[in-house]
């Protein structure tokens, strides 16, 4: 897919690095960490940049009973996906706008986060993004970004700091295209991805001391 960040050109990348997950992703995701916190806890899950809502559907569609929140700067949620969408909150919002004392009940943050279109103070908005989550969030952060997140000076020093407690590594790879483009791309949209994925798991409850962080290879889709 050649509008996936890894390969293309910024003039043809989404201005907003809208790039769309197909869904089975937090299927998988689920499947290997459980929702046992969010359950028990009675937890709101909030995907502060849903897009389509993939992620929040699938949660849904695994049979996560609890609060859902979506939010994001413009509403693109394809509410149909939802079994039940009146029991999804959607709220207009910058994420990194939004202040830590306005949150009210137990929360985890599940999201696939714009990536490097823009820095904010001084550094890539995905790492902006878990920062506010860390900050945000009361039992577990979930992000889902491009393997070639984990390397680098910057985000060397980010994850001393902050140690996630397990690194999901997809062996089936996603493709993610531009939102903008999915429609018009039809059956070809999933297919053909270039760029390899991982998703992040902070636990904030308990966090991770270094060198503690487990790493985690999911299987192929239709694989146990």
């Amino acid at each position: 897919m050649r509008g996936e960040i890894s390969s293309a050109k910024f003039a043809k990348r989404h201005p907003l690095d809208w790039y769309v997950e197909q869904g089975w992703e937090w299927e998988q995701i689920v499947d290997a960490i459980g929702l046992e916190p969010e359950v028990m806890d009675c937890c709101t899950i909030w995907d502060p940049c849903c897009g389509y809502g993939h992620s929040l559907s699938r949660l849904q569609g695994v049979d996560f009973r609890g609060d859902l929140i979506a939010s994001d700067v413009v509403n693109n949620v394809a509410w149909g996906d939802f079994e039940d969408a009146t029991k999804v909150r959607f709220f207009s919002n910058d994420f990194l706008d939004y202040e830590p004392q306005r949150l009210s009940t137990p929360t985890s943050i599940w999201c696939n986060p714009p990536f490097s279109y823009k820095k904010v103070n001084g550094e890539i908005i995905s790492q902006a993004f878990v920062r506010q989550a860390l900050k945000l969030a009361t039992h577990r952060v979930v992000m889902l970004l491009p393997l070639k997140w984990l390397a680098g000076q910057a985000r060397g020093k980010f994850l001393r700091e902050h140690p996630p407690q397990q690194v999901l590594y997809f062996t089936q790879r996603p493709s993610m295209p531009p939102g903008d483009r999915i429609k018009l791309m039809g059956n070809r949209a999933y297919s053909g991805g270039m760029v390899d994925y991982c998703a992040v798991v902070w636990d904030v409850r308990a966090p991770t001391a270094p060198g503690d962080t487990r790493s985690v290879w999911l299987p192929r889709l239709g694989e146990r």
